[in-house]
Order: structure tokens, then sequence, then C-alpha cells
């Protein structure tokens, strides 16, 4: 073994020992010596959210269910975990902490904090941002490794085919419902060589007979809105491409669809649901679908029906992240172990579309800057989705006021609800998603609250959002975007 990899391997082995140990220690001077190392990691992956399931915590922790019920057990006598059916479905048995269980928790978090917080402040600022730089990178080709998948050059923005079209940057605007991703936004970023979607979801909700018509001032604002990217495109001799994006499981989605394709759509993506018969409502294979998904079982069961039923395959797949804004495929319980396994799944999506072929795979949720988008890259993203980013331009069809809210929004601000559409949403903290949380309650009209939040009732209303806003600073310009990922 080369010496300076010796010495890093002996370091990296010594600091993993050495934090054991420490730990063990805490735990037997603690008041809390009935628990061992394990218990307590145990308690970290049950965690201080809302109840979980068992296969979720086992799979955050890497074991067997049948391994983790015998650790839950013990901890249930001996008071630190409480363990119920679910109200919803008796079948389902969740877990969560106690009073006792929580103040453990605190006290490991308090113990990490002290540990890592005492060894930083022995470096400089500049020290500490190196660090994390190394450490990131290290732990990234480690996953990586571990998917088998890692790509070893940095990221390369080339030209990305879907379908008959071609793209020349592989940036893709996501379809942002409601208001929020129109004709305006879709248009500047096909002008500058991506794929802008126009959000169909709800789309006429400021026609005049909306409330009483409501499909066909859905119908009049796609052929309308549809109609002028397309036109704005071409004027501007923009090589990119206009697509929609449509819910899939909500009613009428096929005869917005057809509507949408008369109407010059070159792309249709599709979320919330799975889109088995979408080849059926667009038999022009010219025009490209694209299915949303997030996980590799559901990237399978498309592909097999759209084979089998209709002689087609996907043009491409969308993988949303668990960190993204708005409707997540996950559930509340999923979220924790998804995020974790994040680039896996990268991975593992990236081998159902090297079958396929001719099947870009595009990645979506949280990715803000270039380097976001290199990372994914390196797990074997072709494109690249980016929603939030969007939001913060000067073409989002999004009222000013509602892009000031991502401008002076943190972390902190954004929570999880429960969706009426079943899994979650995540959105900015006010009145009606304080409720939400508190309540658990899914029974509500999320189409009726987005719109709410577009017209500006902001304590009302559903606002999406995704993890860590405050990295979006100030308004962009649609090319401010591109030259930022093209350079």
């Amino acid at each position: 073994m080369d010496k300076d990899i010796r010495k890093i391997n002996n370091i990296i082995v010594d600091i993993f020992s050495l934090v054991e140990l420490l730990e063990e220690e805490s735990v037997k001077g603690s008041s809390f010596e009935n628990l061992s190392l394990k218990e307590v990691h145990t308690l970290v992956a049950v965690g201080s959210g809302r109840p979980k399931t068992m296969t979720n915590v086992a799979s955050t922790l890497g074991i067997s269910v049948s391994t983790l019920t015998t650790a839950i057990n013990k901890l249930v006598k001996k008071g630190y975990v409480d363990r119920f059916r679910d109200e919803r479905d008796k079948r389902i048995v969740r877990i969560s902490l106690t009073e006792q269980g929580l103040i453990v928790l605190n006290k490991h978090e308090q113990y990490h904090e002290q540990v890592v917080g005492e060894a930083l402040r022995r470096l400089s600022k500049n020290e500490r941002n190196r660090l994390e730089r190394v450490l990131t990178e290290i732990e990234h080709f480690l996953m990586l490794k571990a998917a088998g998948s890692e790509r070893r050059t940095h990221l390369m923005m080339e030209p990305m085919t879907i379908g008959t079209h071609n793209l020349p940057v592989p940036i893709v605007q996501a379809g942002m419902s409601i208001g929020i991703a129109g004709e305006k936004l879709a248009a500047a970023v096909a002008i500058n060589g991506g794929l802008g979607l126009i959000a169909l979801t709800d789309i006429g909700f400021e026609e005049p007979d909306f409330d009483k018509n409501p499909v066909e001032a859905n119908k009049r604002a796609i052929r309308r809105k549809v109609k002028a990217a397309r036109q704005s495109v071409e004027a501007a001799d923009g090589k990119g491409l206009i697509g929609v994006n449509i819910i899939w499981n909500r009613e009428h989605a096929e005869e917005y669809l057809e509507t949408a394709i008369k109407s010059g759509a070159q792309v249709v993506v599709t979320n919330a649901g799975m889109p088995k018969n979408l080849p059926r409502y667009c038999t022009d294979k010219k025009v490209a679908l694209v299915p949303t998904v997030s996980t590799k079982r559901a990237a399978n069961a498309i592909a097999e029906a759209w084979s089998r039923n209709y002689n087609r395959m996907p043009d491409a797949f969308i993988l949303q992240s668990p960190t993204a804004a708005g409707l997540l495929g996950y559930r509340d319980d999923q979220l924790d172990s998804a995020i974790k396994e994040w680039q896996l799944t990268i991975s593992e999506l990236r081998g159902v579309v090297n079958k396929i072929g001719n099947c870009p795979l595009i990645v979506g949720g949280g990715i803000v800057s270039k380097a976001d988008a290199d990372r994914v890259y390196r797990c074997g993203a072709d494109g690249f989705l980016l929603g939030s980013r969007f939001v913060t331009t000067e073409e989002c069809d999004a009222p000013e006021e509602y892009k000031k809210l991502y401008l002076e929004c943190k972390d902190e601000d954004i929570v999880t609800v429960n969706s009426p559409m079943n899994g979650v949403v995540r959105v900015m903290r006010n009145k009606f998603s304080a409720n939400l949380v508190e309540t658990g309650r899914r029974e509500y009209d999320i189409f009726k609250a987005v719109r709410d939040g577009v017209r500006g009732d902001y304590e009302n209303g559903l606002i999406f959002c995704c993890r860590n806003p405050e990295r979006l600073q100030k308004i962009d310009t649609v090319a401010d975007v591109f030259d930022e990922f093209t350079k």
C-alpha cells in the first residue's frame, strides 16, 4: 500500500474507532446506563418527527425488520419507545420515541455537536471549508462505488436527444403549478436551448369562467399559452423545446393532453400517478413522452406496460428527488431513507435507461447550482430539472411578491405536509401548512390551496419550495441561469 494511502486509511479507521469509543463512554457516564450504543443509534433512527414504520427504520439502520423487532421489544420494555397500530390501517405498526427517548436523543445530539464543535474550533474558517469539501468528495465517491456506477469526469453539459428532438442544453425547467410555469418562463428557457414546461394544472384559473366551467377554461388557456410559447421561441430563433407538465391521475387529463398536443407541445411530462396508458392518447411519435418517477420499480413498470401494450418506450425519464418542492413521490415515513439512498437511486435508474437505450435520465430536486448538477451527473444523470431556481427569475410567470418569498425563506421555514393525492408535499411554513403539520390531515383541496397562494393569500395557501431555499439569493434572468450552468 502506498505510504500516503496507508497513513490516510489509518487516520480514517482511527477516527471511526475513537468516535465509537467516546460515544460508548458518554452513554456509560449518563443517566441512561441501561442503554447500549446500538440502542442509542436505534433511537436516533426512530427520530423525533412523526411516527415511523418498522420497515422505514430498519431501512435507515440497514438491518432486517426481524432484527429491528427484537431491538424495539427491548426499548419498549425500557420505556424509550412507543409502539402502536396506525389509525388508518391497522395492519401497519408505527413506532415513536417516548419522553424518555426524546431526552436521550437530545443529549446524544448535544454530545455530537459538542465534540465536533470542539474539534472544528481548532481550525480556521478556510480550513473548515476545505475539510468539508474533502469529506463530501470522499463520501460522494464511496456512495457511488457502492452503487457501482460512478463517473470519473466532471460535469459536461452535452446536447441531449429526447425522442425525435435535439435539446442543445440538457436543462429542463420544472412544470410548476399553478400559475408559476407559464408561457413566458417556458419560452425563455427554450430560447436559451433548454426544455421549457408549461404546467397544465388549473392553467385557466384566471379565466373569467373558470369557477363555472373549469374544463373549457383550462382548454382555452392551454391553446393560447402553448401557441404563444412556440411563437416566441420561433421568433427568437430558439433551438430549445416547449413541453407541458400534466398530473396524470387527475380528472380530464386525457382531454388536456390532446389539447396541448394539437396546440404544438413537443414534449409531454407526467407526474403524480403511473401513466401506464399514456401512449394510448398520444400516437404521434414526434411528441416525446417523459414520465416522472421516484423509484426504479416505477420506471420498470411503465417501460414494460408501454412495450407490451403500445410497442413504445419512454423517450426519457425524470427522477424526482425527495428534497424537491411540491408533490413528492414518497410517504412521510419514506423520506429519510429516500434522502439517504438518493445517489443509489439515481444509479439504479441509470441501469434502467441503459437497458432501454436512447432514453436520457433527467434528475431534479434541489438543483440550484452547477455543483448540484455535477453531483447528480456523476451518479448517472444526463439532464437536470430545475424548479425553484427558475422561480427567482425575471421571466417566471409568478407574481413578484411570490418570488420575494423565496428570497426571504430559510430551511427552517420549510415543512412537509400530507397530500390528499397520497404522499407528502414540501411547502413553506405558514398558518395553513402549520395546521396541516399539527393535525396530519390530508382531506383538503390542495389545488385551491395552491391557487390561493399564487393569488397572494400567503398565510392560507400552499407555496411549494425545495429544501435549503436560502441559496436563492437574488432575481436572475433565465439567461443568467444558463450562463452559470454552461460556462
